[in-house]
């Protein structure tokens, strides 16, 4: 996937039009009014546009409370996206470093509350079932998870390189972190990576690679390996 393909699939992930399914006709105008909603919504306001499908359970709803995730935590333009696939597809060997670092959720004014921002966002992608959303939920989790070992980002503050690849060396020996990690990156990569066209070649290669012979059904042991595969690489 090219650095132009990688960020319109970020942008229709927040602005795209949403085709809705499964729902009657009461449900299918509150979806569509809570999209019109968050087309024009900014950081800190793209959860009040939610109370127009409170309680509405389809996929559709979900991609709105996923999508709203992002934009609540400064994602309102291409361009952090942008900033994020450019540092994944460079030749450093800290792109993947780089590129976690900018997918931190870090709005809050606690790391606690940054990520269970974080982790309501990925539940939210992945109940959406769209496999870029999935994907991309998983690394704002994960790189959530590596900034809060890493250190107190919050309002708007990021991780550094060097934060992340301390962060990764540290949850090597933190249980909890690594099956955190490893069940974000399980839930996703059957459907992410492993069925029809990739979400994105440059992470479904890292994941390809990291869990040769790893049982996906074991949180830690996927999340062992995907550290190890970064530490290492």
């Amino acid at each position: 996937m090219t650095t132009f393909n990688k960020l319109m699939f970020a942008t229709h992930i927040l602005f795209s039009a949403l085709t809705v399914v499964s729902c009657g006709p009461n449900d299918a105008d509150k979806v569509g009014e809570a999209q019109l909603c968050i087309d024009k919504s900014t950081k800190g306001t793209a959860a009040a546009c939610l109370e127009k499908v409170q309680g509405i359970e389809t996929k559709g709803a979900y991609t709105l409370r996923c999508s709203a995730g992002f934009i609540d935590e400064g994602f309102t333009q291409p361009a952090r996206f942008k900033q994020a696939f450019d540092a994944l597809g460079t030749n450093s060997s800290s792109n993947t470093e780089s590129f976690l670092g900018i997918l931190a959720f870090s709005s809050k004014s606690t790391p606690t509350l940054n990520s269970s921002f974080a982790n309501e966002t990925y539940n939210h992608c992945v109940k959406s079932e769209a496999k870029g959303l999935m994907l991309l939920g998983s690394m704002a989790k994960t790189a959530t998870t590596l900034s809060t070992l890493a250190g107190s980002f919050v309002n708007g503050s990021q991780p550094t390189t060097t934060d992340i690849q301390t962060a990764i060396t540290s949850a090597m020996s933190d249980p909890t972190a690594k099956a955190s990690i490893g069940s974000a990156v399980a839930t996703t990569y059957a459907t992410s990576c492993q069925t029809g066209q990739k979400a994105d070649a440059a992470l479904c290669t890292q994941m390809d690679a990291a869990l040769v012979g790893v049982d996906i059904n074991d949180s830690t042991a996927v999340g062992n390996a995907m550290l190890s595969y970064w530490q290492s690489n």
